[in-house]
């Protein structure tokens, strides 16, 4: 009975990442020839203190995405390749951000 409840337990918090992660972050289009203007949307972590990071996947991040509203963001991609843009978010430890949890991910394939 208490190794099911542990597996339980873990099938719930992966199916909440995954919720997480298709919501937090989208991209259109995910797919084209360079160079690729990538329009990225999303929405904050709704935590009133925090801070929410986007890497572009090719070297480029944006930190100035609020923790409280949606965003939309755009973002060219230059050269071929296959690039995954990660977001993440994570709490204030004093003067920098804690450790950061990825909340969303979404592949951009340029061709």
């Amino acid at each position: 009975m208490r190794a099911l409840a542990v597996i339980l337990a873990i099938g719930i918090v992966l199916m909440t990442e995954s919720a997480i992660s298709q919501s937090k972050l989208a991209a259109t289009p995910t797919s084209g020839a360079p160079p690729l203007v990538v329009d990225f949307t999303g929405a904050g972590s709704g935590a009133a203190e925090g801070v929410m990071v986007l890497d572009f996947g090719d070297g480029q991040t944006d930190d100035s995405i609020s923790t409280v509203r949606a965003f939309k963001r755009t973002h060219t991609y230059a050269a071929a390749g296959t690039y995954t843009a990660v977001l993440k978010s994570g709490a204030f430890d004093g003067q920098r951000p804690s450790a950061l949890t990825i909340v969303g991910r979404v592949e951009i394939k340029v061709q």
